[in-house]
């Protein structure tokens, strides 16, 4: 499966729960348009009680690049909770 279609996997299950789910794009695009800060995890999960969830998502056998790994520790820092996720599976046992 590629990476897309895991994440839209991840993000119909998420969404069936009721959280609020948004894919967050980062980097930068045609025009100038100025997207999320690189590194950025792909998914936002806002869950109840303000808990909120980041996830990077990723092929199976692939790993997170050095900005997103700094980016994550980065939200770390700040409290948030962040995974990487290779499949649904992981998110559901992460939950």
């Amino acid at each position: 499966m590629i990476e897309s279609e895991i994440q839209h996997e991840i993000m119909d299950y998420l969404k069936a729960l009721g959280y609020l789910v948004y894919r967050m794009n980062a980097g930068s695009r045609q025009h100038n348009i100025k997207l999320a800060i690189a590194g950025t995890p792909d998914i936002l999960v806002i869950m109840d009680n303000s808990k909120v969830l980041w996830i990077e998502v990723k092929q199976p056998g692939k790993e997170p690049t050095d900005i997103q790994k700094d980016m994550h520790e980065k939200l770390r820092l700040r409290g948030q909770r962040v995974i990487v996720a290779h499949s649904l599976d992981e998110v559901i046992s992460a939950l």
